[in-house]
């Protein structure tokens, strides 16, 4: 998986997340990353790994300690759904 790609999946999960989070339901048109994901085997995880970033995310990515720390968190939610 090319850099991308990993910013698309990544990307769709948090939007997935945070679109079940505000009570929000898939649709038919709804992409498949959002149908599956609330009934994922790893869905908590994904969660938690989204909370444990958040919770360390100071508002702007400033240094290149602070990049990685997003990309790493990237690559464990991608992980996570592919497992």
């Amino acid at each position: 998986m090319d850099e991308k790609e990993l910013i698309e999946l990544s990307d769709e999960l948090v939007q997935g997340l945070t679109k079940l989070s505000l009570g929000e339901t898939p649709g038919f048109l709804s992409g498949s990353i959002y149908k599956k994901l609330s009934n994922h085997p790893q869905f908590d995880a994904i969660k938690e790994c989204y909370i444990n970033h958040l919770h360390e995310f100071k508002g702007s990515y400033d240094n290149a300690v602070e990049l990685k720390k997003l990309t790493d968190f990237r690559y464990k939610i991608v992980e996570l759904f592919n497992a």
